[in-house]
């Protein structure tokens, strides 16, 4: 079996800058905000304006288990390589004992 140890180094990688991407935004949608009054003083813009706010809460909320999604496969692939790394020393080794 080929195992390609940066291959997976690098969707590991790649994994974790996903993951800082989710977490900038996350914080982003956080720290935003609209204005009760932006849409107008009236009670279907208060009620637009609560819509909008939650869905920024939800998109915030999805960001951030994203965040924790993307990092936790980064960590199994790092885990992954070097369960594979340590498995080709060792066949590697007991080779070198037969031959």
């Amino acid at each position: 079996m080929f195992v390609d140890f940066d291959g997976l180094r690098g969707g590991a990688n790649t994994s974790y800058t996903a993951a800082d991407h989710a977490y900038e935004g996350a914080g982003r949608l956080n720290r935003a905000g609209t204005a009760t009054s932006i849409f107008g003083d009236f009670a279907e813009a208060k009620s637009f304006q609560q819509a909008l706010s939650a869905a920024q809460s939800r998109h915030a909320q999805l960001a951030e288990q994203q965040f924790t999604s993307l990092g936790t496969i980064g960590d199994k692939a790092h885990t992954a390589t070097n369960g594979f790394v340590e498995m080709e020393k060792r066949n590697t080794a007991t080779l070198d004992d037969v031959y």
